[in-house]
């Protein structure tokens, strides 16, 4: 008979979760890929998860293998995406040397993402509001960050006397309006506009404003 110890040990040994490998973390990559796909082509609420498994090629019972629910990979589109806008910002002494260039540089980023994941984003865009609980709560505090962070690239520019005084936070608003909208039209120009070349036409307005000095 095993002893409490033992027992105990085998109770723990049931409850470690499974590691997983770089297989497994390439196959959920291209579950979520085919699904921001699907989410681009026929929506969020006209996807569902026979037809993810069904492009995918995989059995429905293998694709909740992976994930739970389509919620939950909508969720990993948001942080994979919002990791991107983040960890691509200007580092702090980049700001305070250049802040116009720093928000160029986040232009850039928002529309690569555009460019090259338009599911994703416009999952991000379009179905917030379809993530409950802590992982709305988490992509809130998330999107706060990225918020933040632009903000204080625009009240650096501000203090160094390279912007005008302006609301920081309206300007703030402005910018990521004229960046984050652009996932409605810049897909179909994309090609003859990459984002590098876009994110320089739109600062430019944006910085120097449409009245002549």
């Amino acid at each position: 008979m095993k002893s409490a110890t033992a027992n105990a040990a085998v109770a723990a040994k049931r409850k470690k979760p499974r590691a997983t490998t770089a297989a497994h973390d390439d196959k959920r990559i291209d579950i979520i890929e085919h699904c921001a796909g699907l989410f681009d082509k026929v929506g969020y609420h006209g996807t569902s998860m026979q037809m993810l498994a069904d492009d995918v090629g995989l059995g429905k019972p293998s694709l909740y293998h992976y994930f739970r629910s389509k919620t939950d990979i909508l969720y990993e589109m948001h942080q994979m995406h919002i990791d991107v806008l983040i960890q691509g910002l200007a580092a702090d002494d980049e700001v305070r040397q250049d802040p116009a260039q720093a928000l160029e540089k986040a232009a850039v980023l928002a529309l690569r993402q555009i460019a090259e994941h338009p599911g994703y984003v416009r999952a991000f865009m379009d179905h917030y509001r379809e993530l409950e609980g802590k992982q709305r709560a988490e992509m809130r505090k998330r999107r706060r960050e990225y918020l933040a962070r632009i903000t204080n690239i625009v009240t650096s520019g501000i203090e160094a006397g390279k912007f005008r005084k302006v609301d920081p936070d309206l300007a703030t608003l402005a910018f990521l309006g004229m960046c984050t909208w652009a996932y409605q039209w810049y897909p179909r120009m994309a090609a003859e506009n990459p984002p590098e070349k876009m994110a320089k036409s739109l600062c430019e307005i944006f910085l120097g404003g449409l009245r002549l000095a």
